[in-house]
């Protein structure tokens, strides 16, 4: 609003004495909704009316703008004032209103893939969980455990993980938490089954695999208690069945028991069938795990039901997302490496295949410089060299080094394996100097990276060593030894010692 000098002024008038108004004391605003009455219970559940009361964030940018569109501009600002309840520059706003709006963001944040938000604030929502409901409340529990989640599968970061998961497993274990109703105790049982089973998972990824398959064997019993509770929401507790028994499968499957490995993840296979369907995206990685544990069992391995596996999951993959979509790359890659290690007749020509179409959808989807594209051209490099085909195994490579290096530097372990694949290409191939001078670079990066007593760097010195025994090239570097002058060009044999100022003296 412009000031009032701005205005041309009129006739003068007799100026009244000022009034002074004493300040009123500061009063908390509550924000009472005079637009439309509050929705009833019988119109509105538990969890709408709680969406209501708290909206996200892309709720308030436009549903805000459109009403404030409508508005008068004193309503507008009066509007936007009510967004923070502020007394004396302090946010007013309840904790438990501040928890709500966390959990959401949490929920929006990790839809989106956003993964550091993501943490923020699952760790803001365990600090406001603290604040509501206390120490030891079964809630901070379900808190810590969210959070050890979103360490384990956001970040990868197991031991955080596994902390959290113990303080949450601390606060169920050592209180007591009463419930009056179904749907809290069976809530309460659910946040018992999921901190065991991201302990388990925690514990798996660190090999600690007799304390993971105690934990997953808690889960699983907890499961079956939690099947007593009356009303009992039937698919969430299949779901909740099937995340334990694929845990413990892929535990026994680090643990090199492929076995009971299969078992379990049979167990999560008929599972999902039963409650998702036949054609359910949720199979693709159970199919996947069953055709990794067939590939352990070393010579008892059936390549072909491998083979089977990544191929169903291929097909569900194809037939659930769009066409050049990376989940399709994904699922191709995967069969790809099936058919590489398989025994079977034109494998290598369908692991070909396979990959040239996940190549494609990489290279549209990240482009040539992304790191899962390089490794799926390097991966096509080794397959064209086992199927003999060397120099189109070297225009590729030649074709991946120069991305390489500006996507990880000149000197970085992806180089020096481009530059070592090279040089072992030119050996079998019998040119002996190109591959000479593949390998000498390839080691010279692998010595900075590592140190040259690193078994990498041992490995490749070994090959140089064996290239430089052999005659051709011995022969050469003889001939090349004795055309050294054994003298400078520019300091005779009798030149003083001390340079310049000996010579003077």
């Amino acid at each position: 609003m412009a000031d009032f000098d701005d205005f041309p002024m009129s006739d003068p008038e007799p100026e009244e004495p000022p009034v002074v108004v004493t300040p009123a004391p500061v009063i908390p605003i509550v924000d009472i909704p005079t637009a439309e009455p509050p929705p009833s219970p019988s119109q509105h559940g538990d969890d709408q009316s709680t969406f209501r009361d708290s909206p996200s964030e892309e709720e308030t940018e436009t549903g805000q703008s459109e009403v404030d569109s409508e508005r008068p501009p004193s309503t507008r600002r009066k509007t936007r004032r009510k967004k923070k309840r502020l007394v004396n520059g302090v946010d007013m706003t309840p904790p438990a209103e501040l928890l709500r709006k966390a959990e959401k963001k949490a929920k929006k944040y990790r839809s989106d893939k956003k993964v550091d938000e993501c943490i923020a604030e699952l760790v803001r929502c365990t600090a406001l969980s603290r604040v509501v409901y206390g120490d030891g409340d079964w809630r901070l529990a379900e808190a810590h455990t969210n959070l050890a989640a979103g360490y384990l599968e956001l970040r990868g970061l197991a031991p955080q993980a596994q902390q959290h998961a113990e303080m949450s497993r601390s606060i169920l274990l050592g209180g007591v938490h009463t419930s009056h109703s179904s749907d809290t105790k069976a809530r309460i049982l659910e946040v018992l089954v999921n901190m065991h089973l991201i302990l388990g998972r925690a514990l798996t990824s660190q090999k600690k695999f007799r304390e993971a398959e105690h934990s997953l064997n808690r889960a699983s019993k907890v499961c079956e208690e939690r099947l007593k509770v009356p009303g009992l929401n039937s698919l969430e507790q299949t779901d909740l069945e099937t995340r334990v028994a694929i845990a413990q499968g892929k535990l026994y499957l680090a643990d090199k028991n492929p076995s009971k490995a299969a078992g379990f993840m049979e167990k999560a296979e008929d599972l999902i069938k039963e409650n998702h369907g036949e054609d359910s995206v949720q199979l693709i990685p159970v199919y996947q795990d069953l055709g990794r544990i067939e590939q352990s069992k070393g010579d008892d391995t059936d390549h072909d039901r491998a083979v089977e596996y990544f191929l169903q999951a291929h097909s569900i993959s194809g037939v659930s997302y769009e066409s050049g979509s990376v989940e399709i790359g994904r699922t191709a890659y995967a069969l790809a490496m099936a058919y590489s290690a398989s025994n079977i007749a034109e494998g290598e020509a369908s692991a070909e295949t396979y990959l040239e179409e996940c190549l494609g959808i990489y290279q549209v989807t990240y482009g040539p410089h992304h790191p899962e594209t390089l490794r799926v051209q390097d991966e096509r490099s080794r397959l064209l060299v086992r199927m003999g085909k060397q120099e189109e195994a070297l225009e590729a490579l030649r074709f991946n080094l120069r991305p390489k290096m500006e996507t990880f530097g000149e000197y970085s372990e992806e180089v020096a394996e481009s530059h070592q694949l090279s040089g072992t290409i030119r050996l079998t191939q019998g040119k002996m100097e190109p591959a000479l001078k593949s390998l000498k670079k390839a080691h010279m990066i692998q010595s900075n990276l590592f140190g040259a007593g690193h078994k990498k760097a041992k490995a490749t010195q070994q090959l140089i060593d064996m290239i430089t025994k052999t005659p051709s090239v011995a022969a050469k570097q003889t001939s090349t030894d004795s055309k050294k002058p054994h003298f400078s060009a520019i300091v005779g044999r009798n030149t003083q010692l001390g340079g310049f100022k000996a010579a003077l003296f």
